[in-house]
């Protein structure tokens, strides 16, 4: 099982661009040596080579297995984001044409998303219009909302900051506005914020979050 999200999805990534590095090697190996030893000074006269059928097999048996590990490394990831850790604190993420909503459990309101520092954070979405993509760049997260569907992610609120929320499919004219921004705060802070007493988070200043 993965630690969190940040792992499990530069876990595929990492294992992905090893190999293509290895390959790159390999064949920028293998260009330099055929070009050097069957240079037309070494073999002037061009020699024709049937095929070799137990090379063939041996290349795509080995090209099989690699694809599907880097499919299971995907498919595990993938599974793991979308499996809510049980004591999550759950927000519900309302997309529309060109903003975001988050709503609390206590009935509160906010355009940006605020959590407590080291809580993990279930989101459940839904879009009340066209396909909106919910994207949290630092934390590795991406799920498309589709209208008609109820989906799922999840993040642990590891670093006190503010973090991107951006929508990655274009979803109408405005699309490049549809921003918003995580606020990760201290626990006793975001508790005072969450019973909307008044505090200070920089930053949260203009926003429009509603009481309870």
């Amino acid at each position: 099982m993965f630690p969190s999200t940040t792992v499990a999805v530069n876990g595929t990534f990492l294992y992905i661009m090893a190999f293509c590095v290895v390959l790159l090697l390999l064949i920028l190996f293998f260009t330099i040596f055929f070009a050097v030893r069957y240079r037309r000074s070494r073999n002037p006269v061009v020699k024709d080579i049937g095929g070799n059928w137990k090379l063939e097999l041996v290349w795509i048996a080995a090209a099989t297995v690699l694809v599907m590990t880097m499919f299971v490394s995907g498919l595990n990831g993938f599974r793991f984001l979308r499996k809510v850790p049980e004591g999550a604190l759950n927000v519900d993420v309302s997309a529309a044409q060109w903003s975001w909503e988050f709503d609390y459990a206590n009935g509160k309101k906010s355009e940006n998303l605020v959590v407590p520092q080291g809580r993990d954070i279930g989101l459940t979405m839904r879009t009340v219009d066209v396909i909106h993509g919910f994207f949290i760049p630092v934390y590795r997260i991406k799920q498309d909302i589709v209208p008609g569907m109820t989906n799922h992610l999840w993040f642990k609120a590891k670093d006190l900051g503010t973090f991107d929320i951006l929508c990655s499919q274009y979803c109408g004219e405005e699309h490049s506005k549809m921003l918003a921004s995580v606020f990760v705060i201290p626990p006793d802070v975001y508790e005072k914020w969450y019973a909307g007493e008044k505090v200070s988070i920089p930053g949260l200043e203009e926003d429009t979050s509603s009481a309870p």
